[in-house]
């Protein structure tokens, strides 16, 4: 009988060396990254939310560390609600275990138009369920960072009222708003604002990264039938720079 266990308890764990560790395929994040692109492309900050761990960092260019989902949703629903789109590209993945990470590079659209390039670098974990989930996501841009040998963003502010409000913010929304215009015209990331006591005050703060463009926009026939269709009131408008 003694010569039987010892035999089974062999056998135990000479099929428990064999199964190995858990799979490190790559394709796993690979695919796990393909849903993260085309919910953030069809505009689902629900999914995109989803691919993260409830405590996951975030550490976006030229700002704090963020944590949590709603981080998640505040940073990539405004790429969202400024009509980007978005393209990754994985440079090398490696899985140890339960956790990994992925190092890649990324590119941003408007319609047609690239506004941004960049790279970024990502940790993820293998929960109980067997789905992978970020863990920490930081990305920056291959643009020049503002005040570096004269080039990177200025930040302009642009106050006006409007004839009617519900229609000037309707133009900001959906997948042709002037989102699209500004993304083509050196303003790749503007965020629209609304006095809470009096609707008809509106503005914009944009980040500019081409100001020559963006002027030439504004100033042409096509900029200025935009800003009658959307009921600016030309003789409020009032543009702050970014004080030095």
């Amino acid at each position: 009988m003694r010569k039987l266990i010892a035999v089974l308890s062999l056998l135990v764990i000479a099929v428990g060396c064999t199964q190995g560790p858990p799979s490190a395929d790559p394709s796993e994040i690979h695919a796990r990254s393909a849903e993260w692109e085309a919910a953030l492309n069809a505009g689902d900050i629900e999914a995109v939310a989803a691919l993260y761990e409830s405590d996951a960092r975030l550490l976006p260019p030229n700002a704090e560390i963020q944590i949590g989902a709603d981080a998640v949703r505040t940073l990539f629903g405004s790429m969202i609600d400024a009509g980007l789109t978005g393209k990754l590209n994985s440079l090398e993945t490696q899985i140890a275990g339960d956790h990994a990470y992925n190092i890649g590079t990324y590119t941003l659209t408007a319609g047609d138009t690239v506004v941004d390039t960049g790279k970024y670098m990502e940790t993820w974990h293998r929960g109980d369920d067997g789905q992978w989930r970020y863990t920490n996501d930081i990305w920056n841009s291959d643009m020049p960072a503002a005040g570096a040998g004269g080039g990177g963003n200025t930040h302009l502010m642009i106050l006006h009222e409007v004839n009617d409000p519900a229609k000037w913010l309707a133009a900001w929304r959906g997948d042709d708003s002037r989102h699209q215009l500004f993304a083509a015209n050196g303003a790749a990331h503007v965020h629209t604002f609304q006095d809470t006591k009096n609707p008809h005050l509106t503005g914009l703060v944009i980040s500019v990264s081409d100001m020559d463009a963006l002027n030439a926009m504004l100033s042409s026939e096509e900029g200025q039938a935009a800003a009658a269709a959307d009921g600016v009131r030309a003789d409020t408008m009032k543009t702050l720079a970014e004080a030095e």
